[in-house]
């Protein structure tokens, strides 16, 4: 948010000192503000201004999300007491359509109603607590068939005209959301009782601020609920669908407009749309983050009219401490059953049949006709968690459940916070200068702090500008790499995946004496190659590898069979080593490295040659470590970093508090502290290692705010002198795959992030074969025993999956936000990924 006026440079000075003295300002900088050359200020509102704090008793709420909540409140009173009184148990009032502004059809309205309470019923509730009751829509049905109800909301006057009815077994309380674990909801509660098997929110996360709200209203729910309760989350809108939603809106509003405006006032729709959307990754990382089980099924609107309301919305049910029954459902796909276009009538008998999951049925079937299908079954009607444009069919409802420990692909919530505390930070600006008799700059910004109120347009831009910054710093120019320059990468990594398999089939066969087809124990290769003890778990990984990648099988779990096997290794190889390396960026030592620990397999199994010794010939780690840092994959990777990085020192108050667990040879240190630039910063560079922490130092410690520690990610961080919650970012690069818990680790890194707090994690999500059969070997334990967790992992990789970070960081209360290169792009083929996540 930004306002302008005529240029006035003298006052920028006094202006800056005034709005610093304001409680929600963190810093204010006079200097470009749009980037053309013209000076103004930048107001950077404090953390605490727009968080959401989960402390004992109830959530506590910063000055600017307080007043957007106050916002709501002051909407709804308004709507509830101006609001034409009626007889009808259905109070309507200020249901309205988003196209027409006129009232939402009542005939839909009750329906809307009822497929809700069909879904609170289905769960078997005896005692609940509705946040946000509003009218009484939903309380009236379900009071008659549940032992207790309390229901809380914003608006005093509805809580009155509610409480003044008498109805049997209800009570209500006027409190906000964040308030579940306030006295006066306690006391509501506490006079029925008995602790709430179902705490319901319908059709109230629309007005929550952003996400860390959201997280701390279902959290305390969650740890508030009965065991194997649930916590109904309804009426949710879907951020993944929010630019079609403004598509269809602005459409509807001006249909006759001009085609070519279209998308810049749908775009303008999105990024100042007033509630909050999020996704079901959103919800299935808050529900990890719990610390109970809790799995979470995202039902469909299954009304028979097309409205916003059927479309653009779901419903979430969290379960807490139910353990889920049976193993995984069969999964079917739609296509299957609807060859002959006669899908629903074979729905029904397919779901009779047994558990499953039907999935891909598309929205042209609409999800009232699957629910009228299914009448009578335990079926249900979910949406994808994944893909927007699809439903899901389960039976049992179970059987479509997400799992937190398996959690959906990244997606993008939209927050309406940062638009109303943008706009809001400028009044508040004004007055301040107004009262100080002070002449309005020439230009205001106001910035959130990173990662905080962004919406789904922002969110977009933010994705791009980073990956943008990445490109750079691989083509070395002020003009990002494209793709058709990288066309190479593909079929590199592919070519050295080939040559690493051809290598260790020819080894087995030529050293191991291995014969194709013949049953040979696992043990008995590891004698004759007379493998160390502490590298035996390199050994068979290579043979489940080779297995995995039909190049063997296993018989048992003891005896393996080598599939044909050709000589490695010989000149023609080496050229294509070469070929492969340079079109990755490696310089020719790398692949001379690569070439030279293929042929010593053996002597590296038997540790009559050092990996170390290999990849450092001169002694000079921090040199010979560069050839690898230095290649395209990890040029993208820390030049996307440094953008997040440099982004949180600009909308942060300084100095920027940074922790690089696992530093190394500096690489991704260097690209930061130069897109940080002078900003003022207290950088702290870690490593295991003290040559790498001397190295850093003497290549950086001229740089005002850099120091240098000994840090082991596999040891409790504040055992080692580091102070919790401390740092506003985290980095930690390619380091996780090394940590003897990876778990362990990354709720080591989480401690360490302050409120609001930024990680930022690259690690490569799949096992690349010439690494596995060179590098792999600087990993193995000096004492001959397996470091715990190594093997534990599927198909026993020491790396992780996507899924597998994703997953570390939901349950230690950050929430990924931001996963780069994109997928399908020849960036993404390394299958090194940066990603970026925020405690919630």
């Amino acid at each position: 948010m930004t306002d302008t006026r005529l240029p006035n440079h003298t006052d920028l000075t006094a202006a800056a000192a005034a709005l610093s003295a304001h409680p929600w300002v963190a810093r204010v900088d006079t200097d470009d503000i749009h980037g053309e050359g013209e000076h103004g200020l930048r107001i950077v509102v404090t953390d605490e201004s727009v968080a959401t704090t989960r402390a004992a008793g109830s959530a506590i709420v910063g000055g600017l999300t307080n007043e957007h909540l106050t916002h709501w409140t002051e909407v709804y009173d308004w709507t509830y007491s101006t609001a034409q009184q009626h007889d009808s148990d259905d109070d309507l009032a200020g249901w309205r359509a988003t196209d027409t502004g006129e009232p939402l059809p009542a005939e839909h309205m009750t329906e809307w109603v009822e497929r809700t309470v069909d879904l609170v019923l289905a769960q078997h509730p005896r005692n609940i607590l509705e946040l946000g009751c509003g009218t009484g829509l939903l309380m009236r049905r379900l009071a008659p068939h549940v032992e207790r109800y309390v229901g809380t909301d914003v608006a005093g006057d509805v809580v009155e005209r509610l409480s003044a009815q008498g109805i049997a077994g209800t009570s209500f309380v006027k409190a906000g959301a964040h308030e579940l674990r306030g006295q006066l909801v306690q006391d509501a509660v506490a006079a029925t009782g008995a602790v709430p098997d179902c705490i319901l929110l319908n059709s109230v996360t629309q007005c929550f601020p952003d996400t860390r709200y959201l997280a701390a209203v279902v959290l305390d729910a969650i740890d508030y609920v009965a065991s194997g309760g649930t916590v109904i989350v309804g009426d949710i809108r879907h951020s993944g669908q929010l630019l079609d939603f403004a598509r269809w809106a602005e459409t509807a509003k001006n249909p006759d407009g001009d085609p070519g405006t279209l998308d810049n006032r749908v775009a303008h729709r999105a990024a100042t749309d007033s509630e909050l959307s999020v996704d079901p990754s959103t919800l299935a990382s808050i529900a990890s983050a719990s610390g109970r089980e809790v799995s979470v099924l995202t039902y469909a609107k299954t009304l028979q009219d097309d409205s916003e309301l059927t479309r653009y919305r779901f419903d979430a049910v969290f379960t807490v401490d139910a353990p889920a029954e049976g193993g995984p459902p069969a999964v079917t796909s739609w296509q299957s059953l609807d060859r002959n276009g006669t899908g629903l009538t074979e729905l029904r008998g397919h779901v009779e049949s047994g558990p499953t999951l039907v999935a891909g049925i598309p929205r042209s079937v609409t999800a009232a006709a699957l629910r009228s299908a299914l009448t009578g079954t335990d079926a249900v009607v979910l949406i994808d968690p994944t893909d927007t444009a699809v439903f899901r069919v389960a039976s049992p409802p179970g059987a479509g459940a997400i799992i937190p420990a398996d959690p959906p692909a990244t997606g993008v919530p939209h927050e309406p916070l940062g638009a109303f505390a943008r706009s809001r930070m400028l009044d508040v600006a004004r007055t301040v200068l107004r009262r100080a008799g002070i002449t309005r700059p020439a230009g205001m910004r106001v910035e959130l702090p990173s990662g905080r109120g962004l919406d789904i347009v922002a969110a977009t831009r933010r994705r791009r500008e980073i990956d943008r910054a990445g490109r750079c710093a691989v083509s070395g120019t002020p003009e990002p790499i494209i793709d058709a320059a990288l066309a190479r990468v593909p079929g590199a990594i592919e070519r050295l995946d080939a040559i690493a398999l051809s290598a260790l089939t020819g080894f087995l066969h030529s050293d191991a004496g291995v014969c194709s087809g013949v049953p040979v124990l696992v043990d008995e290769v590891a004698s004759t190659l007379r493998v160390a003890d502490r590298h035996r778990w390199i050994l068979r990984r290579w043979i489940e590898v080779l297995c995995e990648q039909g190049h063997g099988s296993m018989r048992g779990a003891d005896t393996f069979v080598l599939g044909d096997s050709r000589t490695a290794s010989n000149d023609a190889d080496d050229r294509e080593l070469a070929r492969a390396c340079r079109s990755l960026g490696y310089p020719s030592a790398m692949a001379e490295f690569y070439s030279t620990a293929l042929s010593s397999l053996g002597p590296l199994l038997r540790d009559e040659m050092s990996a170390q010794a290999m990849m450092f010939p001169d002694g000079d780690m921090t040199t010979s470590l560069s050839k690898d840092e230095n290649n395209i994959s990890n040029r993208y990777l820390h030049g996307a970093a440094a953008a997040v990085i440099a982004e949180a020192a600009r909308t942060r108050p300084g100095p920027l508090r940074i922790l690089e667990l696992g530093g190394g040879a500096g690489g991704g240190t260097q690209a930061a502290l130069a897109a940080l630039g002078d900003r003022d910063i207290d950088y702290l560079f870690t490593d295991i290692s003290r040559f790498f922490t001397t190295s850093a130092a003497d290549r950086f410690g001229d740089r005002p705010g850099f120091r240098t520690a000994i840090a082991d990610i596999d040891v409790q961080l504040t055992a080692q002198g580091l102070e919790a919650r401390s740092f506003d970012v985290v980095v930690a690069a390619n380091v996780l795959h090394c940590a003897k818990d990876a778990a362990v680790s990354v709720a080591a890194l989480s401690d360490m992030l302050a409120p609001s707090g930024i990680a930022v994690v690259i690690e490569a999500v799949r096992e690349h074969y010439l690494v596995l059969l060179t590098m792999q070997f600087l990993l193995s334990p000096r004492n001959g025993a397996l470091h715990p967790g190594k093997l534990d992992r599927r198909r026993g990789s020491v790396f992780l999956s996507g899924a597998d970070i994703q997953h570390y960081l939901s349950v230690n209360r950050i929430r990924p936000s931001l996963d780069l290169p994109e997928e399908g792009t020849p960036l993404a083929a390394p299958s090194q990924r940066l990603y970026v996540g925020q405690t919630l």
